[in-house]
């Protein structure tokens, strides 16, 4: 079949509402451009200047849309020409919601444009946004305001249970979990879904009672080992993992995902507690409005579904490995796994990270707490000879934030992670602050991969992220009780790093001027000395 005939077919299903040409991400915009216009990753490339690679990352969504709005507008004007044949024009017409009269050349590039950057909210905001409520997370247990057992009452006794539309299965999952419950003895639940998670997340008050449940189920010793689905929309991926934090505290889940992509056409909800029930429904695309969810509880059909979540799991990985101050020597070992991956690296925390430490001051600060030395400086010497190692021929960019001499006499400094690393919170003395300030200077004229970037006017928070570029990420919540997320799921990877790179301005991103920086830091400190002689 011809692309012409394809197109012609294809738009015939959307004229009957079959088909909908509905796009949220960008990497998705520019898929749907390159294969509409049969352009292939090189012949983009050199009409906008741009590796053939890099294009490859922006179509499978491991890079966000590029940040300069004249590369977009390039783009943009450049499919804008390719647009010729009327099966192109239509849909793009269907595309970017515009009647065909407006597909010509003339004004396109800029709807075009519009379309690839338009988004609600863009990533770097939604990071931002994960980070506050994450930051602010505490691990402090919310009573459970429900029980099971109360609305149990019409539990189904039966083999087979069918529940309708989104009611139903919000009624199914309630009565899944209470089978759960009713059990003397602890199981692994297996949990899987695709399908829209609006059954779940529109009701604030049933996500109230879920929670409550979920909390009960794992109460009773009960474990989970859940499949995420990491296509979803960023915003609701990293949403998902903060509604699961409390539950992920526990100790008691195991989180992974399938790491290749998926058509999202075939969907699928697979809740199987062995020997006990499974809930099972299928829907196609987002239709689950009429949908059936299906309660199983014969003994043979749970374990055919226990089996298919098990093949399915071999094929996928962990998603999020969570460390909290009782796992501190298995951070620490992941920690020196992460540094041992040579790449580009972006960090920040709440003043100056441990790498960038000398070793005097590092030793004051763990003098002081009454900490083991000897296995600290063990770790900081490997930490700082992996450091000096990547950072010969890879970018290493810490972004910091100057604190004023009157923060600085009173105290208020944090040294970076140290409730994690001491079992309280540790400050800077002015003189340890200032000998840090220092060796960033020196490590500047040394290294000509090591950049700092200062940025103004943050306000006081309680996290760290240090992204290797395309390698992983680790998140961590670094005030009481600290709570460490290690990640190498590319998505969720390339949003930290973007956000880390949005902090400062482009400019200084794109065009580090080490001499500048390090001239910055010198009039900084010579502030602070000066404010410290008048007292």
């Amino acid at each position: 079949m011809t692309k012409r005939l394809f197109f012609d077919e294809h738009f015939d299903k959307i004229k009957e509402g079959v088909v909908d040409l509905e796009f949220s991400e960008f990497h998705e915009k520019l898929n749907f451009l390159m294969k509409l216009t049969n352009t292939t990753n090189s012949a983009l490339s050199l009409n906008i200047k741009l590796d053939a690679s890099y294009i490859s990352r922006l179509r499978r969504g491991v890079r966000h849309a590029p940040k300069n709005p004249d590369c977009i507008k390039v783009m943009a004007s450049y499919f804008a020409k390719a647009c010729k044949l009327d099966y192109q024009r239509k849909s793009l017409a269907e595309a970017l919601k515009l009647p065909i009269a407006a597909t010509s050349y003339e004004g396109l590039t800029g709807e075009i444009t519009k379309w690839l950057t338009d988004k609600d909210r863009n990533s770097a905001m939604v990071v931002g946004d994960f980070l506050t409520g994450f930051s602010n997370f505490s691990a402090r247990q919310a009573p459970c305001n429900h029980r099971i057992d109360d609305n149990a009452d019409d539990y189904p006794q039966t083999d087979l249970s069918v529940y309708y539309g989104v009611e139903g299965k919000r009624r199914g999952a309630l009565h899944f979990l209470a089978a759960v419950t009713a059990q003397d003895k602890p199981r692994t639940l297996l949990l899987f879904s695709d399908e829209p998670m609006d059954w779940l997340t529109a009701d604030k008050a049933y996500i109230a009672k879920w929670a409550s449940f979920m909390k009960q189920v794992l109460a009773q010793g009960n474990r989970i080992t859940i499949i995420h689905t990491v296509s979803r929309d960023l915003d609701e991926m990293l949403n998902a993992i903060n509604q699961w934090m409390p539950l992920y505290m526990t100790g008691l889940i195991a989180p992974y995902f399938y790491p290749k992509k998926r058509d999202g056409i075939f969907r699928r909800t697979l809740f199987i507690a062995p020997g006990v029930a499974a809930m099972v429904s299928n829907s196609i695309a987002s239709s689950v409005e009429g949908a059936a969810n299906f309660l199983f509880r014969n003994d043979d059909v749970i374990q055919t579904f226990a089996e298919e979540f098990l093949q399915y799991l071999r094929q996928c990985k962990p998603l999020i490995q969570i460390y909290t101050a009782k796992e501190k020597a298995a951070y620490f070992s992941t920690l020196i796994e992460f540094e041992k991956e040579k790449g580009n690296a972006l960090v920040k925390t709440e003043s100056l990270s441990l790498l960038t430490m000398p070793k005097k001051v590092a030793s004051q600060i763990m003098a002081r707490m009454g900490m083991n030395q000897e296995d600290l400086m063990i770790l900081e010497k490997q930490r700082k000879q992996l450091f000096e190692t990547n950072v010969l021929d890879h970018d290493f960019t810490e972004i910091i934030h100057l604190f004023n001499a009157d923060e600085m006499k009173r105290g208020q400094i944090k040294v970076a992670f140290s409730e994690m690393l001491c079992g309280g919170m540790a400050y800077y003395t002015p003189e340890e602050y200032i000998l840090h300030l220092e060796h960033l200077i020196v490590l500047l004229e040394k290294y000509d991969h090591f950049h700092i970037h200062l940025i103004q006017g943050e306000e006081e928070t309680n996290y760290m992220v240090y992204v290797r570029e395309e390698l992983g990420a680790i998140i961590a919540k670094t005030s009481a009780a600290p709570v460490v997320l290690a990640i190498n799921e590319s998505n969720l990877t390339a949003a930290f790093w973007d956000f880390l790179r949005v902090l400062p301005v482009e400019k200084a991103y794109s065009f580090p001027d080490n001499t500048e920086t390090a001239k910055k830091l010198s009039v900084h400190i010579r502030q602070l000395k000066k404010s410290l002689s008048s007292i």
